[in-house]
């Protein structure tokens, strides 16, 4: 599946809030891939950049986004099954 073919469906903060997304998606029959983008552990210079300046004031609810694609013919049904269990 490539890039240009997939349509994001979900993007947000909380695990919790993806656990239902893929289970939504898993008991619907529809295949999705998912990312989680953390850039408090992007590698800069010596070590990642929590580890060179420290994670202090940081908010660990928003630490890491998570981002789920499903195929673009599947997205319509996908995104009708997520806002229904909302």
């Amino acid at each position: 599946m490539l890039f240009f073919n997939k349509e994001v469906v979900y993007t947000g903060y909380s695990m919790k809030k993806l656990a239902k997304v893929r289970a939504v998606l898993k008991r619907e029959g529809i295949k999705y891939t998912y990312r989680v983008n953390d850039p408090s552990a992007s590698w800069f210079g010596p070590g990642s950049n929590r580890g060179n300046v420290g994670s202090f004031g940081m908010n660990r609810d928003y630490e890491k986004q998570y981002t789920v694609s499903v195929k673009k013919k599947d997205a319509g049904n996908a995104n009708y099954f997520i806002h229904k269990v909302w």
